[in-house]
């Protein structure tokens, strides 16, 4: 029998086991998958003994180890490379290979939204990315390869950024200066900005809504402040980024490109309310 993990320090609290465990059912497939919550200090130790175990077929990473599992893999391709990440770790002939299914998960969680009428994105315009972790470089991938014309970048640490191609670093709190001129905003760090860092973003708008971005939350099982502090234009969800990177990961590793159907969509809904 076929097995995987989804490996990060909370792992515990992810749904990716929910989401495998789901198209098992769904297309009868013997297979495992669980998740294994390491700290960082003991990182390097549990990924070599991992990628040891008998019918291992692949590893899902999450933060904070999306660039330090790099150098336990025999090889990465084209997109990880450029990204500077891997979430999606599969076992071939020649050992183990890393790539990214993040940039895939996003550009689709927004199609699919988009299709089911949920929300949409008229323009391609100004893209505001805060974080610069993992998941943030691989959205920015894709916010380059869909055509935004200018990406604002902000971190914590500028130093991170400051002399990055093809976006537009700042310092954290310069976020506020930009908010309203942006058509879509996404926050890739598990942070209450309303709480922690009082950042002076607007929670009053016009009636109309366009005062403000599309407002995407990456971090969809955490409270942050695009959950519950602003009113956007619309709001586009994590989990759908989640679902859609896992796809193609359970593609490579069980043979089969599995539906992204409501039922699951609304599985993983209920989870994060409770």
């Amino acid at each position: 029998m076929k097995k995987a993990y989804v490996i990060g320090k909370n792992a515990s609290k992810s749904l990716s086991p929910t989401i495998f465990n789901y198209w098992f059912k769904k297309y009868n497939i013997e297979g495992e998958y669980g998740f294994k919550e390491i700290d960082e200090s003991n990182f390097n130790n549990v990924v070599s003994t991992t990628l040891k175990e008998k019918d291992l077929c692949g590893l899902n990473i999450t933060i904070p180890f999306k660039e330090k599992i790099i150098e336990h893999l025999h090889s990465i391709d084209k997109n990880a490379e450029q990204i500077g990440a891997v979430n999606c770790v599969s076992k071939t002939e020649e050992g183990f290979e890393g790539t990214n299914t993040d940039w895939i998960g996003f550009e689709e969680s927004i199609k699919w939204q988009e299709k089911n009428g949920i929300s949409k994105i008229n323009k391609k315009e100004i893209a505001l990315v805060i974080g610069y972790g993992g998941a943030a470089k691989a959205i920015i991938y894709s916010l380059i390869k869909t055509g935004f014309k200018k990406i604002r970048v902000f971190n914590r640490d500028f130093a991170k950024i400051e002399n990055l191609k093809k976006i537009t670093p700042h310092k954290l709190e310069e976020f506020e200066n930009y908010f309203k001129e942006a058509d879509l905003a996404i926050n890739t760090i598990p942070i209450n900005f309303s709480k922690d860092l009082k950042l002076n973003i607007p929670t009053t708008i016009a009636d109309d809504n366009q005062s403000t971005p599309h407002g995407f939350d990456a971090c969809y099982n955490q409270q942050t402040f695009f959950l519950n502090h602003i009113n956007y234009r619309k709001q586009f969800y994590g989990y759908h980024m989640l679902i859609h990177q896992a796809a193609p990961c359970f593609h490579r590793w069980f043979g089969i490109r599995p539906e992204i159907d409501a039922k699951l969509v609304s599985l993983l809904e209920e989870l994060i309310k409770t």
